[in-house]
């Protein structure tokens, strides 16, 4: 769509006395209109065809606006008026604007914040548009009580009604994507230990810009690779969330000054005279020379890396990165709306300067898919009800937590109720960390009850003390073989109100990798046994006991099984941790097997030579002290003589 923006700074012709009622509407109609701060902006579209506006006329009664040179707005076309001191172009800057020579001005058109009207006239001085809102009484052609007004909102046009059903408040300037689906090259991320080495890799292979938003940026690593990129001349820009949850902290404050100093651009966003466009910017991603986008569900500070399970993705194509940035520009675009200099946000403080990362591991695996970005407001949600709804066999869900209100009043829980229903296999597991457990608790206790009840598929588990990270702070979810990684948390405000940034990845190879990840968390303890033995090595002479010791192996979840492979035929020859035996001469090689209760297993070989004795030697067990040798003879009625 054509979108053209007319600005006006002059004052314009008062409104007549009387007009005329409406006459057959040609297509042109009020859309948008917008009557406080940020900024009063009138816009009209065209639904019919091409119409020159030489002579057309927007008016409030008391001041108005004429085209005076020809103006053609094509079918799908657009135009706005928007007021002197109005940010309708930082809020809309993919819009044009025009020169205000092309419009006559008199009168006085301020739309007044309590209520007023708006009238659109043609070039013969037909009504052919009227919006009442907020105070004022309504007249004809306008039917019905006026539209409503919210300071911050703007008033949008839904179908061609002449009445309030007609208009609906939205927030100005918000932004929000759906992309199509792009081939593209797929970097899987496991958080804590993969992300932070792949992020300063891909900082350090950047030879032109790096864009990069999230709402904490707390790690001192990050921003040395950041500065070292602005030193070799790289653009570097920075986004972070102004006011986050609880205020950013001195260590926040201090690296995004350092940052800044160091020649990076670093922005804010955060409310301007009560004004925002999203709650917070809640989303964690960066861009890379324009062709590789980095998504995470973790913010990127020090927990972010050390202890919190999270998912993310490089995903390299110039084609989803090109929508990545146009939402990066649109949001930084409003500054002096909700954008606004590091200086004027936060308090220099000073901390740092970290150490660079200097040993990386090897890259890691890369998987073809098809991706696709998705943006919040709204378009989260929306994308996720439409993928549960059209899941077949199973939905894996990690999400740090779920607004109790959700389980009576959620698209979302009631996609996975209905997925469920039909025989889809559905696993949620949530965090069980301070602030959340509680919640999460009831949540899991009415979501397993309503499984049992309905004879339901559905499991839903949180996070035990033997699981192999600190917090659940994921927002991921697997739909058959497709794979959501992002910001947005499963409640209201990531929904409805915050920025977020998703992408979508269909690919059986890469939903098997994340497939594998949940399975390792939902178990609970995804790490070995830890074995630990007195000995790996050690000479016997025929027909003295060995005893094999592994007693001092440990697990969180606690050891179940304890086999031992005496003569390597691969099967058990012995049960328990302690063991004693006598072998025949020769090496032997003695395979240790140790489980613990979640079926992790830790395998460990020991190996005993055993020599023929020499004349006169005295077996060792001879000269034990009395208590070991009652011990022994005690273990050694279990065992058995090879």
């Amino acid at each position: 769509m054509i979108v053209l923006i007319l600005v006006i700074l002059l004052i314009v012709p008062a409104f007549p006395a009387a007009a005329s009622d409406a006459g057959e509407n040609p297509g042109v109609v009020l859309c948008r209109v917008c009557a406080s701060h940020p900024g009063e902006f009138i816009s009209l579209t065209n639904h019919g065809p091409s119409v020159d506006l030489i002579g057309w006329r927007i008016s409030d009664g008391e001041g108005s606006a004429t085209f005076n040179t020809s103006f053609i707005i094509p079918t799908g076309g657009g135009v706005t008026w928007s007021a002197p001191g109005s940010f309708f172009r930082e809020l809309y800057p993919e819009e044009d604007c025009l020169n205000s020579s092309e419009i006559i001005l008199k009168g006085s058109l301020k739309l007044a914040d309590a209520g007023d009207q708006v009238y659109l006239f043609d070039a013969h001085g037909t009504l052919v548009d009227l919006l009442c809102y907020g105070d004022v009484e309504p007249q004809s052609p306008w039917a019905g009580p006026p539209a409503a007004l919210k300071k911050g909102s703007v008033m949008v046009r839904k179908d061609m009604g002449k009445g309030p059903e007609s208009w609906e408040l939205v927030v100005p300037g918000l932004f929000s994507v759906v992309t199509p689906s792009f081939p593209a090259e797929v970097v899987p991320l496991l958080y804590p230990d993969g992300a932070l080495p792949e992020l300063v890799r891909q900082i350090d292979s950047s030879r032109k810009s790096v864009q990069l938003a999230c709402y904490l940026l707390e790690n001192w690593t990050l921003a040395r690779h950041l500065a070292g990129a602005s030193a070799r001349g790289l653009n570097v820009t920075v986004l972070l969330e102004g006011r986050p949850v609880g205020g950013v902290s001195e260590n926040g404050a201090a690296l995004a000054y350092y940052l800044q100093d160091s020649g990076i651009d670093v922005w804010t966003m955060r409310s301007g005279d009560s004004f925002r466009r999203y709650d917070y910017l809640h989303a964690k991603y960066a861009m890379f020379d324009g062709e590789r986008l980095f998504v995470a569900s973790e913010n990127m500070a020090d927990s972010s890396f050390s202890s919190n399970r999270g998912w993310a993705v490089v995903v390299a194509g110039r084609q989803i990165c090109s929508y990545a940035e146009e939402v990066f520009q649109r949001d930084i675009a409003a500054q002096g709306v909700d954008i606004f200099p590091l200086n004027t946000s936060l308090a220099r403080a000073e901390g740092g300067p970290g150490r660079l990362l200097d040993t990386m591991p090897p890259a890691p695996r890369t998987c073809s898919a098809a991706v696709s970005l998705v943006t919040s407001p709204f378009n989260v949600q929306d994308a996720l009800v439409e993928m549960i709804s059209g899941a077949q066999e199973r939905v894996l869900v990690q999400q740090m937590r779920i607004d109790e209100p959700w389980l009576d009043d959620s698209a979302i829980i009631s996609a996975l109720s209905s997925a469920a229903d039909r025989g889809v296999m559905v696993r949620i597991q949530l965090d069980s960390g301070l602030g959340t457990e509680e919640g999460n608790t009831l949540v899991a206790e009415r979501l397993n009850q309503r499984a049992n009840d309905n004879n339901w598929d559905l499991e839903c588990r949180l996070t035990g003390e033997s699981s192999p990270f600190g917090r659940l702070h994921n927002k991921g979810v697997i739909v058959d073989d497709t794979v959501v990684v992002g910001s947005a948390n499963w409640v209201d405000g990531s929904m409805k109100r915050n920025r977020e940034m998703m992408v979508v990845l269909r690919s059986s190879e890469l939903a098997e990798v994340f497939v594998q990840w949940f399975e390792e968390d939902w178990m609970g303890d995804a790490v070995a046994p830890t074995i630990v033995l007195p000995w790996h090595y050690l000479e016997a002479k025929i027909g003295d006991p060995v005893v094999l010791d592994a007693t001092g192996c440990y697990d969180a979840s606690g050891i179940t099984n304890v086999t031992w492979d005496l003569d390597g035929d691969g099967l058990a020859d012995g049960q328990g941790p302690m063991q004693v035996v006598t072998l025949g001469e020769g090496q032997h090689n003695i395979t240790l097997w140790v489980e613990d209760s979640l079926g992790n297993l830790a395998v460990d070989i020991v190996t005993v030579v055993v020599t023929a004795p020499s004349n006169g030697t005295v077996s060792w067990l001879l000269y034990a002290p009395l208590p070991l040798l009652l011990s022994l003879i005690l273990i050694a009625r279990r065992t058995r003589r090879l």
